[in-house]
């Protein structure tokens, strides 16, 4: 797999608290120059970015929800809608775990499928913070994403409780899931080689904040 063909996988992710203009210019333009899948930002700078990749292949994506979950259903819904008519084409968003982990599965499917709702016609993707559950409420959690309509599910936000993507963990969710639901990775991703041995484990998408690094042998950054 040669440069070029790492980078269509990875959605190059800048979602850091302090991170100015100039810094998200910069991240989109090296999409740009690299070919990456997708350019990952904060809500806030999604017009920014599809008016930027307008005319490009790159996908505008950004992330809602996360690290903690526990916004209201509504407030997600709102979140959704907003920055799809913004212009982002995918969506990463994180659902109630409490609920999850307190056994009141019924409000955990009906956030799930509002969620889906919401996207309409953009691409959604679960993050499902695996290194904060057991293998028990990973799995409910994978089955109810899959009857939802979740069209990726993601092993971590990268942030808090998620952990990093490790290919033990990419391997449950791949292993669980058929060919309509895809597989994300996200969590220190670091280089090249981490990035390939994640795809072969079963991640359709890497997302990274070191994905220039991945692509040109370079330092990594933080590795979302």
């Amino acid at each position: 797999m040669t440069a070029a063909d790492l980078a269509g996988y990875v959605q190059h992710t800048e979602v850091s608290a302090t991170a100015n203009r100039a810094r998200i210019e910069q991240v989109l333009s090296e999409c740009l120059t690299h070919g990456f899948d997708g350019a990952m930002v904060q809500p806030c700078w999604v017009p920014l970015a599809a008016e930027t990749l307008a005319e490009s292949d790159v996908s505008v994506c950004t992330a809602l929800g996360y690290p903690l979950g526990g916004d209201r259903t509504r407030t997600k819904v709102a979140g959704i809608r907003d920055a799809v008519a913004a212009g982002a084409d995918e969506i990463d968003v994180m659902a109630n775990l409490g609920w999850l982990r307190s056994g009141d599965d019924d409000a955990f499917r009906q956030e799930l499928s509002a969620l889906v709702d919401a996207a309409g016609d953009a691409t959604i993707k679960l993050m499902l913070e695996l290194g904060g559950l057991t293998d028990a409420e990973a799995e409910r959690e994978i089955e109810y994403a899959v009857d939802a309509g979740f069209d990726y599910l993601k092993n971590s936000s990268g942030f808090g409780v998620g952990g990093e993507a490790t290919v033990d963990r990419i391997r449950f969710v791949a292993d669980r899931v058929d060919d309509s639901v895809g597989v994300k990775a996200s969590g220190g991703i670091g280089t090249a080689a981490e990035a390939r041995a994640l795809l072969d484990a079963g991640a359709d998408l890497l997302g990274a904040s070191s994905g220039v690094a991945i692509v040109t042998g370079g330092a990594a950054g933080d590795g979302y």
